[in-house]
């Protein structure tokens, strides 16, 4: 009997500078976490966006995708990444690591990065994208 698609458990979603796997121990090392991003003009292109995530309670082969919108969704997605996870059982975590460079915001505001899983909306994090000031030139 098939077991029926069920959307995971969203255990964690951290936005930051950077994920580093470490292979000999399995563990990932997240640096640099933040919820805002200073800009001095616009369009803004941000470097990378790095988001981690730690799931479980999905079963079998379960399609996941994480979406940067703005906050009312008047446009098109920033963008959208999407892939198949494999859960041997429900009890597994899947540590996942997403990474999307260059990243160009359009205007200032609240944007939010959106993840789904089966199909089923899961969580989602605000990022606020903010003018900063120009430093004064040098006399």
């Amino acid at each position: 009997m098939a077991v029926e698609q069920q959307p995971p458990d969203v255990i964690a979603m951290v936005l930051a500078d950077a994920v580093l796997h470490d292979f000999a121990t399995g563990k990932c090392f997240i640096q640099g976490t933040y919820s805002v991003i200073g800009a001095r003009e616009f369009p803004h292109l941000h470097p990378s966006i790095v988001v981690y995530t730690a799931v479980t309670g999905g079963h079998g082969q379960t399609p996941m995708k994480l979406r940067l919108v703005d906050a009312n969704e008047d446009r098109a997605p920033l963008f959208q990444n999407e892939a198949m996870v494999s859960f041997p059982d429900p009890i597994t975590v899947i540590e996942l690591v997403i990474a999307t460079p260059n990243v160009v915001f359009p205007e200032p505001g609240e944007y939010r990065l959106q993840l789904s899983g089966a199909g089923e909306f899961l969580r989602e994090r605000r990022i606020h994208v903010v003018p900063i000031e120009q430093p004064p030139p040098n006399p």
